[in-house]
């Protein structure tokens, strides 16, 4: 069987946290852990994922704090994700949910 892309897996565990949302960093080790990567490109791939689900208005951040502990660099901002209405749709639509 294969494996979801990295994109569907990472709408996935944004839903399945519904309205309380999750982490940038928490989707980064899930998904590094599910696809057996590491380092710092991967960490940085999956972020430009979330930047691009963001930016088309699929997932909305609710929640930023600095990255006190340097995950993906000290002093970015780390962010708190939920899928929103046209976000669920959109997995409803593609299979995904």
């Amino acid at each position: 069987m294969n494996k979801l892309h990295m994109k569907g897996h990472i709408l996935q565990l944004i839903n399945d946290q519904k309205d309380t949302g999750i982490w940038d960093w928490q989707i980064t080790d899930a998904v590094l852990s599910k696809y057996g990567l590491s380092g710092p490109y991967w960490r940085g791939n999956t972020r430009v994922t979330l930047t691009d689900l963001f930016s088309s208005g699929i997932i909305e951040s609710i929640e930023e704090q600095l990255d006190e502990h340097a995950y993906f660099g000290a002093g970015r901002v780390l962010f708190k994700f939920r899928l929103n209405d046209f976000g669920r749709q959109r997995m409803y639509d593609t299979q995904l949910a």
